[in-house]
């Protein structure tokens, strides 16, 4: 059977997803491989094979760009009203429709909230290791630790949410990092009444509240399918929302992922959730998406290899139609401000993405009388900016990425998490540079053609030096 979608015919690869429909279903789909076409692809299918009411089929996606992009695809190929979510707009829906009422509270507020307790607190056994005097309340050192107490309370509340959860952790936890524990659990529950007595919820409460009203009162649609896309970077606090409602409805799964581009493990996301997939929906079958419409045949070897150093990561061979001899190319500096400008002139490309480890790290090549708001004004040329992180899902005719030095916040970053959130991170990464890894795939996969790389001469980044030694015959080298 053949399906086209948006002027496309599925491969074969893309039709086998597209019709599978009687199991819980992995698609584990490879960068460029048209997962929005065999997403689009598929509800055809169940609407006009099946005669499943569009309303019956949920889809969710992780960001209100690729929902609203999704959504406008479907449209325009079955041309009827539809509705792509993100989880906290399903959540939102299911709220509302329980006439529960809420406000949501600003994205600020528990970041206050530490900051005024701690700055007002008096020393007491637990705090007096932190102030020792008035200076330190402006130091640096002080204003990561209260960053590090955010990040934990945001970070248990999106693993865990229910408070009784924190005594496991104390149990658990060593004699030295009791008193931080016992801080943070303190102003966690701070932040809790809070919200409470201002009526207040935020994001991960919408999540939670909803998922305990499903459990509890059932869901008032008749969903038969779930569709969700880039579920290599679900939380478990999301996943549970997703089994609640398959309890409810008796709905089949039908996830959309790729382990190499899970990238989102400081925020919670838990790459097992992705990997354990057919163990915690069963019966569940796994089909692949292979082919790669976006890069190169040369290109996509490298970064595919490269990525598979880990063994961790699941095998795949992607192939593409697509050959160009030499897609890397790397632009050697002296002068970082004053070569980066040459390097724009020497690639001249029309559509040029630039990506970086960090927001700032465009200013470290460019003067900011270039930029607005990320998009970047030199010889009439389209070009912006943006970090890896927030490029993911786009591409582009060609990539230039910056920041591949070897320091501690480049490309791979050698920032180590504070000790303290060893206890509520997801497990520790056991391969070198695991997810900086993943980051740099997500990165060389962008383009469509060229994929430029911005490299001091004399301070490389590990991961380019690791390019030179094993794909030599791939790379061309520029001195600017």
């Amino acid at each position: 059977m053949q399906i086209k979608v948006l002027g496309h015919t599925l491969d074969p690869e893309q039709t086998k997803a597209a019709l599978s429909n009687d199991t819980n279903t992995i698609i584990i789909a490879g960068a460029g491989s048209g997962k929005s076409l065999t997403m689009v692809g598929k509800i055809k299918y169940l609407v006009q094979s099946k005669n499943i009411p569009l309303a019956n089929i949920l889809c969710i996606t992780f960001t209100n760009d690729a929902a609203l992009s999704l959504q406008k695809k479907i449209t325009q190929e079955l041309n009827m009203p539809n509705k792509v979510y993100t989880f906290h707009k399903l959540a939102l829906e299911i709220l509302k429709a329980n006439h529960i009422s809420y406000t949501i509270c600003e994205d600020n507020l528990l970041d206050y909230l530490i900051d005024e307790i701690l700055t007002a607190v008096s020393p007491s056994k637990y705090f007096r290791n932190f102030f020792f005097n008035r200076n330190y309340l402006k130091s640096p050192v002080f204003q990561n630790y209260k960053k590090t107490i955010a990040r934990f309370i945001r970070l248990y509340i999106g693993k865990y949410y229910d408070p009784k959860y924190f005594n496991q952790i104390l149990k658990e936890a060593h004699s030295k990092d009791l008193p931080s524990l016992l801080i943070i659990k303190k102003l966690y529950e701070m932040y809790l009444l809070e919200k409470q007595s201002q009526n207040l919820i935020d994001f991960d409460d919408m999540i939670y509240l909803a998922t305990s009203l499903v459990n509890e009162k059932g869901i008032t649609k008749h969903y038969q399918y779930i569709i969700i896309d880039e579920y290599q970077d679900t939380s478990q606090v999301r996943e549970n929302l997703v089994k609640a409602i398959m309890h409810q409805t008796k709905a089949l799964l039908t996830v959309v992922g790729d382990d190499f581009q899970s990238i989102y493990r400081f925020s919670g996301c838990n790459l097992h959730n992705f990997l354990n997939f057919t163990h915690n929906f069963k019966p569940a079958t796994v089909l692949y998406l292979t082919s790669t419409y976006r890069n190169s045949q040369e290109l996509i070897h490298i970064a595919g290899s490269f990525i598979m150093q880990n063994p961790e990561q699941i095998k795949k061979n992607l192939t593409s139609s697509k050959s160009i001899s030499k897609p890397l190319i790397i632009l050697y500096y002296k002068n970082p401000q004053s070569d980066f400008l040459k390097a724009l002139n020497y690639i001249n490309s029309s559509n040029l993405m630039i990506l970086g480890r960090n927001n700032l790290d465009i200013y470290e090549v460019l003067d900011s009388k270039y930029l607005s708001n990320d998009l970047i004004t030199y010889n009439h040329q389209n070009i912006y900016y943006k970090t890896i992180h927030k490029s993911k899902g786009l591409e582009e005719d060609n990539i230039l990425i910056i920041n591949l030095t070897n320091n501690t916040n480049s490309l791979p970053s050698k920032i180590k998490d504070e000790q303290i959130l060893k206890y509520i991170l997801p497990p520790k990464e056991t391969y070198p540079y695991e997810e900086e890894r993943r980051l740099f795939y997500v990165a060389l996969t962008r383009t469509k053609n060229y994929c430029y790389l911005f490299v001091d001469k004399k301070n490389p980044s590990i991961f380019i030096e690791e390019l030179l030694k094993n794909y030599p015959e791939y790379i061309k080298t520029v001195y600017l």
